[in-house]
C-alpha cells in the first residue's frame, strides 16, 4: 500500500524531471532570441548591400526565415511557460500535504450565515480552513459547490463515487488545472459563471430591437445609395438628410445597446477561461467510471458541442466589443447598426443557450469540486473512505427513532445498537502529519452523551473540531483521516466557537444559551435523521452554581432527545450524572515543565492543571 511519504517522493521527483525540462526549454529559447536577431540583422545587411530586385529577394526571404523561427520560438515560449505552470500546480501539492499555508492560493471567499448549525465551530471554510486546504477549483463556481458540499451534508453516496473514479485520473485534474492558468491573466482570475447567468437572466426588448433595426438597415442603405449615386453625379447631396435621420434615430435608441460593450468584454473574458477547460472535458473519455460518464454527459453528448456553441458566442463578442475602439465605432456604426446588429444577435442567443448554460455550469461545479476531494484523496494515500450505515433509499423518508424505540427494538439496549459514529484513529486534516494524533471515537444511538473532562489545553476542543471536520469530509463524499469510519445518517449541531456581538449587544453567556436552545430544538425534531452533536464547555459563562444547575439539565435533555453526542466541560462534579459515559485527557508535568499527550483516556480526569499553569506563570497562588 502507498504511503504519504511515497506520494511525496513521487511529487519531488516529478518537479525535479519538469524543472530539467523546462531548464531546457529555457536555454532553448534563449538561444531561437539571439537567432531571430540575428536573422533581422542579416535581412537588414543584405537589403542595404544589394540593389533593385535583390534587395526586395533579401528582405523577403529574411522576413520568411524570421517569420518561421518566430512561430517555433513561440511554441518553445509556450511549453516553458506551461511547464512553469505545472511545476507551480506540483508544488502547490507538496504545499497541502505539508499544510504550507504561505505556498497555497489564497482563500476563497464563501459567505456562509452565522446561523448555520456547524460551519463557523469546524473552520470549515476561509482563510486557513478545510476548504482553503483541499480547493483546487479553478472556478469560483466550483469553489462555491465544494463549500456547499462541506456545509451542506446531502447526495454523499453519489459525491464519494465521483471522487473514488477521480482519484487515479491525476493527469486529467492537473491538465484542467494547467488549461485554466494558461488562459488566465492573472492568477486571482478565474472563470465566475454567475457572469454567464447576469447575461442570460438580462432582460432584453426583442420587439423594439427589431423595429428599430429595421428602420436603420433601411436608412443604412439608403445612405450608401445616395452616397454612391452623388459620387456619379447622378444625384444631389441627399445623402446628408438620410445620414442625420439615421443619427437621430440611432441616438434616441441607445439604450437597446449602450450596455452591449461592458456586457460582450465581459462575456469574452468570462468564455476565454471557460471555453478550454470545457473542451477538455468534453474530449476525455472516462472509460469503465460510470458515474463520471453519467455526470459530464451533457458536456460529452450533446451536439453541438458546449464549446463549440461558446466559441461561436466568443466571436460574436469580439465583433460587439469592436465599439473599444472610439475611431472604429464611429465608422462601423455610420455605415450601419452595427452596435445594435449584435445586441439583437448575441440577444437571440440567449434563448438558445437558456435552457442549456446552468445544466453546464451545474456539471462543471460538480465536477471541479469532485477533483478538489479526489486530490486530497490522492495526496494522502493512507486516508480511507467512510462507510455509511442505514441509509435509505433514493426518495425514501427515514423515521428517527426516539432513545425508547432504539432501546427496544430486539430487545436490545442503545448500546448494543449500530452506532451513529464509530472510528479508530480519527485525526484532524489542518494539523500536520508529524504534530497529528490520533484517537478513537464511539457514539451510540440516540439518547448517548459522552462527557469528557480534562486538563486545560488538553485537547477536548480539538478532538471535538477532529470529529465534526471528519463528518462533514465523509458526508462531503471525501476520505477520512481515519483507519475505519463508519456513519449514520446524522444531523451535525456544534456549539464550539460560541462569541458575544458588541453590535447586538449579545452576551457571551446569553450567546450560548441562543445556541443551545437553537441545538436543543433540533434535537427535538423526531422525523428527522439523528442529531450528532458537539459542545464545547458548556456554560463556561456563568458562575459554578448556576453552571452546574443549568448543564446537568441540558446534559439530562440531549439524553432523552432524538440524537448523540459529546460534551466537554471543566466542572467534575458533572461526571456523576446517571446515563451518560466519561472519558478525559489529561497532562504531565516533570520538572517544571508541563507536557500534553492528547490521548483519550476512559473515565473521569482524576487531575486538574489550572492552578499549576498560575505557577508556572509566576500568578501568587498557593501550592
Amino acid at each position: 500500500m502507498q504511503t504519504n511519504e511515497d506520494q511525496i517522493r513521487l511529487l519531488e521527483r516529478t518537479i525535479s524531471r519538469l524543472e530539467v525540462q523546462a531548464a531546457r526549454r529555457a536555454a532553448r529559447s534563449a538561444a531561437l532570441s539571439r537567432v531571430r536577431l540575428g536573422i533581422a540583422l542579416v535581412g537588414v545587411a543584405a537589403v542595404y548591400a544589394t540593389d533593385g530586385a535583390w534587395a526586395w529577394v533579401a528582405g523577403l526571404a529574411a522576413t520568411a526565415v524570421f517569420l518561421f523561427v518566430a512561430r517555433i520560438h513561440g511554441r518553445v515560449v509556450r511549453s516553458l511557460k506551461a511547464h512553469r505552470i505545472y511545476i507551480q500546480i506540483k508544488r502547490t501539492h507538496l504545499a497541502r500535504m505539508a499544510i504550507n499555508w504561505e505556498a497555497l492560493p489564497p482563500a476563497e471567499s464563501v459567505e456562509i450565515p452565522a446561523t448555520h448549525p456547524f460551519a463557523g465551530d469546524l473552520n470549515l471554510v476561509g482563510n486557513r480552513s478545510v476548504h482553503h486546504l483541499l480547493n483546487t477549483a479553478t472556478s469560483r463556481d466550483g469553489a462555491r459547490e465544494l463549500a456547499t458540499w462541506l456545509t451542506h451534508h446531502q447526495n454523499h453516496a453519489m459525491r464519494q463515487q465521483w471522487v473514488r473514479e477521480l482519484i487515479p485520473l491525476t493527469g486529467f485534474r492537473d491538465r484542467i488545472s494547467l488549461v485554466s492558468a494558461l488562459v488566465s491573466r492573472e492568477p486571482e482570475d478565474r472563470f465566475d459563471g454567475q457572469l454567464l447567468v447576469d447575461w442570460l437572466e438580462r432582460p432584453d426588448d426583442p420587439g423594439r430591437v427589431n423595429v428599430v433595426l429595421a428602420v436603420l438597415t433601411t436608412l443604412a442603405a439608403l445612405n450608401i445609395g445616395l452616397v454612391v449615386t452623388h459620387s456619379l453625379g447622378l444625384t444631389g447631396p441627399w445623402w446628408v438628410f438620410s445620414l442625420v435621420a439615421y443619427v437621430g434615430v440611432y441616438l434616441m435608441n441607445s439604450r437597446l445597446y449602450s450596455h452591449l460593450f461592458d456586457e460582450a468584454e465581459h462575456l469574452y473574458y468570462a468564455l476565454l477561461r471557460f471555453r478550454p477547460v470545457l473542451e477538455r472535458v468534453e474530449r476525455f473519455r472516462f472509460h469503465d467510471r460510470p458515474a463520471l460518464s453519467a455526470l459530464c454527459a451533457p458536456l460529452q453528448r450533446e451536439e453541438p458541442r458546449p464549446s463549440r456553441v461558446l466559441r461561436r458566442i466568443m466571436w460574436l463578442t469580439v465583433a460587439a466589443s469592436a465599439q473599444k475602439n472610439e475611431i472604429l465605432r464611429v465608422v462601423l456604426n455610420l455605415i450601419g447598426p452595427w452596435d445594435l446588429f449584435f445586441s439583437r444577435v448575441l440577444a437571440r442567443y440567449k434563448g438558445e443557450l437558456g435552457g442549456r448554460v446552468p445544466t453546464w455550469l451545474a456539471v462543471w461545479r460538480q465536477l471541479e469540486a469532485a477533483c478538489s476531494l479526489a486530490n486530497w484523496a490522492a495526496l494522502h494515500p493512507e486516508a480511507t473512505f467512510p462507510e455509511f450505515s442505514d441509509i435509505p433509499g433514493e426518495g425514501e423518508e427515514r423515521d428517527a427513532p426516539t432513545r425508547v424505540e432504539a432501546s427496544t427494538r430486539a430487545g436490545a439496549s442503545p448500546s448494543a445498537n449500530a452506532p451513529l459514529l464509530e472510528a479508530e484513529a480519527l485525526g484532524h486534516p489542518l494539523i500536520p502529519p508529524a504534530d497529528r494524533v490520533t484517537n478513537p471515537v464511539r457514539l451510540e444511538g440516540p439518547g448517548y452523551v459522552a462527557l469528557i473532562t480534562g486538563s486545560n489545553m488538553s485537547g477536548k476542543s480539538t478532538y471535538l473540531r477532529t470529529v465534526g471536520v471528519n463528518v462533514c469530509m465523509a458526508f462531503a463524499g471525501g476520505v477520512v483521516h481515519a483507519t475505519h469510519l463508519r456513519l449514520a445518517p446524522v444531523r451535525l449541531f456544534t456549539s464550539i466557537t460560541v462569541s458575544d456581538s458588541v453590535n447586538d449587544g449579545i452576551s457571551f453567556f446569553y450567546a450560548e444559551v441562543k445556541r443551545l436552545r437553537a441545538l436543543l430544538d433540533a434535537l427535538s425534531d423526531r422525523d428527522a435523521a439523528p442529531l450528532l452533536f458537539l459542545i464545547d464547555e458548556i456554560f463556561r459563562g456563568t458562575n459554578n452554581r448556576e453552571r452546574f444547575t443549568g448543564s446537568k439539565s441540558v446534559i439530562e435533555a440531549l439524553s432523552t432527545g432524538n440524537g448523540a453526542g459529546l460534551v466537554t466541560t471543566h466542572d467534575l462534579d458533572l461526571v456523576e450524572l446517571p446515563g451518560i459515559e466519561n472519558f478525559h485527557f489529561r497532562e504531565h508535568v516533570a520538572d517544571g515543565r508541563m507536557t500534553f499527550d492528547y490521548r483519550l483516556r476512559p473515565g473521569p480526569c482524576p487531575t486538574t492543571n489550572a492552578l499549576t499553569i498560575m505557577r508556572m506563570e509566576g500568578l501568587p497562588v498557593p501550592d
